[in-house]
């Protein structure tokens, strides 16, 4: 009986940790992005993610297991084989947008823009992200039972709302309609949540897709944000339907090869 009461103690323990983070990642990241427009604010607003799990993981089990869960080996392992399909799938995205807005919008024409050492930078703000969302909140959500589908949703909410300041004028994202923002953010949480599951509880695979997508936006120059941002919507969407379909909604999650995210 006391163990079954310490049990529940700690699910909602551990549960109410996740909507902590998402409600102060989101608050924090809104508040920020409003006083500081360009690049200064997504600068500062992409490492709230893994503050607050650090914060959080360190209050309710102590800071012996900030490491284990967020920065240890596990965490980060990868196979070359879901390396190349985390780049693989960002390139065919990014490409997809450029032929669609070929077919689709009057006057554009494809001119890849210019790449930049500085752009790998994309990725160390990806891994920054993905240490909150999907190394602390998703493994949390599926340790207790929530379906793979329904937490990448879940979190792909607040995910998503946090997003939508970097539409505003003077933002990285000026001029995106805020639904079509929405919608990409919402397909990206859910291609996210199958590379982290599939490529087995991987932190590296999920910030190569996050980041990748960042990189070759290059491939998207010269589009219109009105334009980019509903072909991007179309893509990202398509896509994230077609993962589902194919997964039946488990989104690569495997109950016996998925030991990583149960022992969190």
């Amino acid at each position: 009986m006391i163990s079954t009461a310490h049990s529940l103690d700690k699910r909602k323990s551990d549960l109410r940790a996740v909507w902590i983070f998402c409600l102060v990642t989101a608050v924090l990241s809104t508040a920020i992005l409003a006083f500081l427009p360009g690049y200064a604010g997504p600068a500062i607003v992409v490492f709230i993610p893994a503050v607050t799990a650090v914060i959080l993981i360190s209050h309710t089990a102590g800071k012996s297991q900030v490491r284990p869960r967020l920065f240890s080996r596990r965490a980060w392992h990868f196979t070359f084989k879901w390396l190349l399909i985390s780049l693989g799938l960002t390139l065919v995205l990014r490409l997809g947008v450029s032929l669609l807005g070929l077919v689709l919008v009057p006057g554009y024409q494809y001119q890849p823009g210019p790449i930049s050492p500085l752009l790998l930078m994309v990725f160390l703000f990806a891994a920054a992200e993905e240490i909150g969302w999907r190394g602390f909140a998703l493994p949390t959500l599926l340790k207790y039972g929530f379906h793979p589908l329904v937490a990448a949703l879940l979190l792909g909410v607040p995910w998503a709302l946090l997003h939508l300041p970097l539409v505003s004028p003077g933002m990285l994202s000026a001029g995106t309609p805020p639904l079509a923002q929405f919608l990409v953010m919402m397909s990206l949480s859910v291609l996210l949540t199958w590379a982290y599951l599939a490529g087995g509880s991987s932190l590296s695979t999920a910030v190569l897709l996050h980041g990748g997508q960042n990189f070759f936006a290059v491939l998207n120059y010269g589009l219109n944000p009105v334009a980019s941002g509903w072909l991007m919507a179309a893509v990202y969407g398509v896509a994230a339907l077609l993962v589902v379909l194919l997964t039946r909604g488990r989104l690569g999650w495997a109950d016996n090869r998925q030991e990583t995210a149960l022992k969190q």
